[in-house]
C-alpha cells in the first residue's frame, strides 16, 4: 500500500472502533484527490486485508464505506509495517529513545531500544554520546549500567520541557503517523494509553476552546493533544512537575482542563500542573476569529431571535429550551470562525435531512437572520448542521417529562463511561440503574430496565438496544430521543417518590449507593462525579443575581429610543459596572445594527460587545411611562428596557435566556403590569424562577 492508502486504512479503523462511517467523497475532499484515486486505494486496501486473512471493504449507498469489526486488527500489523517502512535518521532515531527514557520509570536496554527502532545494538551504541549529548544540554542525564541500561536523571519539569521542545520543533517522529502510532504502542507496553484517552483529550481541548475563546491552530491543537497523551505516562505515575510559576492569561483555561483530565482520565493532579500547562497554552499559537469573540452577546441575542423563529415556523415552542440554546451558540460560534472547516454531509446527517423536511425548510427560510451577522452566506452542509442541532432538540423535548431507567454498555474504561454518563444526563431525563461491559449483558436483571444504551454493537447478544458514540453527538442525542419516544416506562414506586425528592437528598442518595458498594473501585471518582455535579448547578449565576430591586425602575419618561437606553443604563454607570463609553456604544450598535435587541414584544435588551467599557457583570431594568418604538414593527413599541452588562461570554447567558422567556409568559407580563415598585417586580421574578428550577 502507499503511504495514502496506509492513512485510509488507519482512518478506517478508528471508525470502525467508535461505530462511525466515512464515504468516499468525504475521504476525496480530505486527501484532495479523485473519488476514483479512492477507489484504487480501497482495492489496495482489501488487497493487504485478504493477506491477513480479514473481511474486505464492500461500498453502501452514497459511496459510504462499510467495514468488518474484524478490521480493528489491521492496526497493529499496520502500524509496525508503516514504521518499518521509515527509516530514521541519526536525529529521530535520538528523540525517540529520548520519549522511551521520559517514558519509563526503570532502566531500558540498549537491546530494548534497538528491537523497539528495528536496528541493530551496534547502531543504538554508535548514538549513544549523541543520545547523551542531547539530553545533556537541557539539564537532564542519562545514566549509563553495563547490566540495567539507560536511565534518564533530571527534574520532571525539564523532562516536560523536552518533551515540548521536540513535539514544536517538527520533529518528524510526531508529525508521521506511522512513527508516532509505534511510539505511543512502544510506551503503552508499560503503562497503557486507551484510545479513548486520546479521543477524550480532543473533546477536552475543543471544549476549552470555545469556553474560553480561544482557538488554536491546527498544528497547535495537534500538538497539544500530543503533548497531553504523552504526559499521560508520567501523571498516571505520579511524576509532577515542580512549578512555583504565576497566573498567566491561559491559567483559567488550563485549570478548566486539567479539571476535566482529573473528571474522566487521572485521579488526582496537583495545581503545580495547572500552572505549567498555562505556560505551554503560551507556547501554542491562536487563530483570530471572524466572529470576534468580543460581540458574542450580539451573536447570543441573534441566535435567540433565530430560536424563536424557527419555534413559530415548525409551530414546536424551543424557546425555553437552554440546553439547545447553548449548543447551538457554541455550534455556530465554531461555525463562524476562520478555522476553514468545513462539515460534510454524511449518511447520517442526510438520513435527518430526509426525515425533517419541515424543520430543513424552515431553518434554510430564517437562516438571513445568521447569514447578516456573519457577512456571508452560509453553505448546505453548515444549514445542514444546523438542522441536526435542531432535531436534536425535538427528540430531547419529547421526552422532557418522562424518566427512563437505562443500563449503559461501555467497552471502554471509567473515563468514557463517565463522560457518556455526564452528557446522557444533561440531554434526557434518565435514571442509570448500572454500567456494565459487553460481555457481562447476559447477568444483567432487565425486569425494571426501559432501554440499553451502548457504545459498541451488541449484535447476537438477544436484546434491543440504542448504539451511540461515547462522545454523544447530536445524531445520537436525534436517535436516543426516538428510541425513547416510542418506549413505556416501567413506572415504580420508587421514581414516582425520587421526582419530589431536592437535588441535595439526590446527590446524597447517590454518595450512599455508591459507599455501599464495597466492591466498586471506582468509588472515589463516582463520588467526586457526584459532588461537582451538585455544585456546577448551584454555583449557576442566576437572573435573580444579576437583576436585584434596586436595579428595577418603573415610570420612567423618556421621549425616544436613544434616550430609553440611556436611562436603563444609570443604574450599572453609578456601580461602575459599566462606562459611559458602553452608553454610547449601545446606540451606535443599534444604529449600525437596527433594532435586533428587540427581543420580545414590548421588550428590549440593549447591549454592547466585550470589553467596550464594561468592568462587572450586571442587569439594570426599567419600565417606560410612556412607550416608545425601537424600529421592529412587530413588537413596538418598547415598555421594558434592559441593559445588560457583560464582562465575559458565559455568566450572564442563563440569565438573559430566563428575562427573555419571561417576556413571552402572559401570566408574568400581566402581573409585573400591576406593580407599582421594583422590589415587587423582583419577587415576581423570584417566584417565576423558582417555579421553573
Amino acid at each position: 500500500m502507499n503511504k495514502r492508502s496506509r492513512e485510509i486504512l488507519s482512518q478506517l479503523i478508528t471508525k470502525t472502533e467508535y461505530n462511525q462511517t466515512i464515504s468516499i467523497q468525504e475521504l476525496a475532499d480530505t486527501f484532495k484527490v479523485s473519488s476514483r484515486t479512492i477507489r484504487y486505494d480501497i482495492d489496495q486496501i482489501n488487497d493487504y486485508l485478504k493477506e491477513n486473512h480479514l473481511q474486505p471493504l464492500n461500498l453502501g449507498k452514497r459511496g459510504v464505506i462499510n467495514t468488518e469489526q474484524d478490521i480493528t486488527k489491521a492496526r497493529e500489523s499496520l502500524s509496525e509495517e508503516g514504521f518499518y517502512s521509515f527509516k530514521l535518521s541519526r536525529e529521530e532515531r535520538v528523540s525517540f529513545a529520548v520519549v522511551l527514557m521520559i517514558g519509563s520509570d526503570d532502566y531500558i536496554t540498549l537491546s530494548e531500544i534497538a528491537d523497539q527502532l528495528f536496528v541493530s545494538r551496534s547502531t543504538i551504541i554508535q548514538d549513544l554520546e549523541h543520545i547523551k549529548n542531547f539530553c545533556r544540554e537541557r539539564h537532564l542525564y542519562v545514566l549509563s549500567h553495563s547490566n540495567k541500561g539507560l536511565l534518564l536523571e533530571g527534574r520532571e519539569i525539564d523532562k516536560r520541557n523536552l518533551l515540548l521542545d521536540m513535539i514544536q520543533s517538527g520533529n518528524s517522529i510526531f508529525k508521521v503517523e506511522p512513527i508516532f502510532q509505534h511510539l505511543t504502542q512502544c510506551l503503552s507496553k508499560n503503562l497503557k494509553i486507551n484510545l479513548e484517552d486520546i479521543s477524550i483529550i480532543e473533546k477536552i481541548i475543543n471544549e476549552a476552546e470555545h469556553i474560553y475563546g480561544r482557538f488554536l491552530t491546527d498544528r497547535s491543537f495537534v500538538q497539544l493533544r500530543n503533548y497531553f497523551q504523552l504526559s499521560l505516562y508520567r501523571l498516571r505515575k505520579s511524576h509532577y512537575v515542580e512549578y512555583g510559576g504565576k497566573k498567566n492569561s491561559k491559567w483559567e483555561m488550563a485549570k478548566g482542563m486539567i479539571n476535566q483530565i482529573q473528571q474522566f482520565i487521572v485521579k488526582e493532579i496537583p495545581d503545580t500542573e495547572i500552572y505549567y500547562v498555562a505556560d505551554v497554552l503560551n507556547r501554542m499559537k491562536y487563530i483570530k476569529k471572524t466572529t470576534s469573540n468580543k460581540e458574542i452577546v450580539k451573536m447570543q441575542v441573534i441566535t435567540r431571535n433565530f430560536i424563536q423563529n424557527i419555534s413559530k415556523d415548525i409551530r414546536i415552542n424551543l424557546q425555553g429550551d437552554y440546553i439547545f440554546y447553548e449548543n447551538l451558540i457554541n455550534h455556530l460560534e465554531s461555525t463562524f470562525s476562520t478555522l476553514g472547516d468545513r462539515f460534510a454531509i454524511n449518511s447520517v446527517v442526510d438520513e435527518v435531512l430526509q426525515r425533517y423536511p419541515g424543520v430543513k425548510k424552515a431553518t434554510e427560510k430564517n437562516v438571513h437572520v445568521l447569514e447578516e451577522y456573519v457577512g456571508r452566506k452560509l453553505s448546505k452542509e453548515e444549514i445542514a448542521y444546523i438542522v441536526v442541532h435542531i432535531c436534536a432538540a425535538i427528540e430531547r423535548n419529547k421526552n422532557e417529562t418522562v424518566r427512563y431507567s437505562v443500563v449503559l454498555v461501555c467497552n471502554g474504561g471509567i473515563g468514557t463511561s463517565q463522560l457518556l454518563l455526564a452528557r446522557l444526563e444533561k440531554f434526557f431525563h434518565l435514571d442509570v440503574i448500572d454500567i456494565i461491559p459487553a460481555h457481562d449483558i447476559e447477568n444483567m436483571n432487565m425486569e425494571d430496565v426501559d432501554a440499553v444504551i451502548s457504545t459498541i454493537s451488541l449484535e447476537g447478544k438477544g436484546i434491543e438496544y440504542i448504539q451511540v458514540d461515547p462522545l454523544l453527538t447530536d445524531e445520537d442525542c436525534i436517535r436516543v430521543g426516538e428510541k425513547l419516544s416510542k418506549i413505556t416506562p416501567k413506572t415504580t414506586v420508587k421514581e414516582t417518590v425520587s421526582e419530589e425528592k431536592t437535588d441535595s437528598f439526590k446527590s446524597l442518595e447517590k454518595i450512599k449507593e455508591i459507599l455501599e458498594d464495597k466492591n466498586d473501585e471506582d468509588s472515589l471518582i463516582k463520588i467526586r462525579t457526584v459532588i461537582d455535579t451538585f455544585f456546577q448547578k448551584k454555583e449557576e449565576t442566576m437572573l435573580s443575581d444579576l437583576l436585584p430591586a434596586q436595579a428595577i425602575q418603573i415610570g420612567v419618561e423618556c421621549s425616544d429610543w436613544k434616550e430609553a437606553i440611556k436611562a436603563s443604563a444609570q443604574y450599572l454607570i453609578k456601580k461602575g459596572a459599566i462606562n459611559e463609553h458602553y452608553v454610547d456604544a449601545m446606540i451606535q450598535n443599534v444604529m449600525e445594527n437596527g433594532p435586533y435587541i428587540v427581543v420580545a414584544p414590548g421588550f428590549a435588551l440593549p447591549h454592547e460587545a466585550l470589553n467596550a467599557g464594561a468592568s462587572k457583570v450586571g442587569m439594570s431594568l426599567i419600565r417606560l411611562k410612556t412607550p416608545v418604538p425601537f424600529g421592529k414593527e412587530e413588537m413596538d413599541p418598547i415598555e421594558w428596557v434592559c441593559c445588560l452588562s457583560a464582562i465575559n461570554k458565559e455568566t450572564h447567558l442563563k440569565a438573559m435566556f430566563q428575562l427573555v422567556n419571561l417576556f413571552y409568559n402572559q401570566s408574568f407580563r400581566v402581573k409585573i403590569k400591576e406593580c407599582k415598585t421594583g422590589e415587587e417586580i423582583y419577587k415576581i421574578i423570584e417566584q417565576f424562577e423558582y417555579e421553573t428550577r
